[in-house]
């Protein structure tokens, strides 16, 4: 199931690219009020292939999410669900942070201003809910997490609740 996963996300996010959008570094950078080290490495950041960001850069700037723009989070989020999903976040932080922003884009079905089908074309959102599943369903000790129930419940919605983006 497992490896299903992580290539049924790889194909959904294939053709994602960073362009413009702002890197982990410069939302590590925000994160630490200015950080001149993190600002370096941004100019040199990956913005093509997700799959080569550093593992281990993403797992030591969780705090980053909270900074990133829409054409951020959207290049980071197959890397985050890969890791997530070969439970290589030993210390669960970048998960939790992770986890965070999907409830929050579940309570407003957007991205800061950006409305989730918009960040996300049918195909990611696809992969963001089967992900979802997998976790709800694969919960460490059988139970079911009420919040990431709510979120697999409402994330489909959010493309249909036209309301919401006005």
């Amino acid at each position: 199931m497992q490896r299903w996963l992580i290539d049924y996300i790889a194909h959904a996010f294939r053709d994602v690219q960073l362009g413009d959008g702002m890197t982990i570094y410069t939302g590590e950078s925000h994160d630490r009020y200015g950080d001149a080290d993190e600002d370096r490495k941004s100019l040199s950041a990956e913005r093509i292939d997700w799959q080569r960001v550093p593992v281990a850069d993403l797992l030591e700037r969780h705090c980053a999410l909270s900074f990133l723009d829409a054409a951020g989070l959207r290049f980071y989020t197959p890397a985050i669900m890969t890791i997530i999903v070969r439970d290589a976040d030993p210390k669960g932080l970048l998960t939790d942070a992770f986890l965070f922003h999907l409830h929050d884009i579940r309570a407003s079905c957007r991205v800061r201003d950006t409305p989730f089908c918009v960040i996300y074309n049918q195909a990611q959102r696809s992969a963001i809910i089967r992900f979802v599943k997998y976790l709800v369903h694969n919960t460490p000790g059988g139970g079911i997490d009420p919040a990431l129930q709510k979120t697999l419940d409402k994330l489909p919605r959010c493309c249909l609740e036209p309301h919401k983006f006005g």
